[in-house]
């Protein structure tokens, strides 16, 4: 009957431990937080460079079974509008971890005409961003959508 209790006590004693084994440190959630601002922030060059091939690699295997390469430049190369110059690109970033492998970004994103008419809009967004295998991926149907 002691041991019993006292296995029980052990292993009540270590429950706490076991539920918290699944969360995140603090470390591990800003390390977390850095990578999938560092990918957001390298997909948002490609597409402010006009790399749309590129930024097609960083779409997750969702937006690739939903899209063609092909398909994604065409339509990128068709739209009216473009990111804004570098300093009105992209503020007001902040991560949002939820997982280890899914991210929240939400950021205040500044658009223009190609034209070279009209002021830049803002227009703030969330964007999920998912680890798959070892790069954090975005889905391109967002970056497809019209923000306005």
């Amino acid at each position: 009957m002691i041991r019993r209790n006292l296995l029980l006590l052990v292993f009540l004693s270590l429950v706490p431990s076991f539920a918290f084994a699944g969360g995140l440190t603090a470390t591990e959630k800003n390390e977390i937080e850095s990578d999938a601002t560092g990918a957001f922030n390298m997909i948002f060059g490609h597409w402010k460079a006009g790399r749309y091939e590129d930024l097609y690699e960083y779409g997750s295997r969702r937006s690739h079974t939903s899209i063609s390469k092909e398909n994604f430049v065409t339509k990128m190369r068709k739209k009216s509008y473009e990111l804004a110059s570098s300093f009105e690109t992209i503020r007001d970033v902040q991560a949002d971890v939820a997982s280890r492998k899914l991210v929240y970004i939400r950021a205040k994103i500044g658009y223009r005409s190609k034209r070279g008419t009209g002021d830049t809009k803002f227009r703030t967004e969330t964007y999920r961003m998912e680890l798959e295998g070892d790069t954090w991926r975005i889905d391109l149907s967002k970056v497809l959508r019209s923000p306005f």
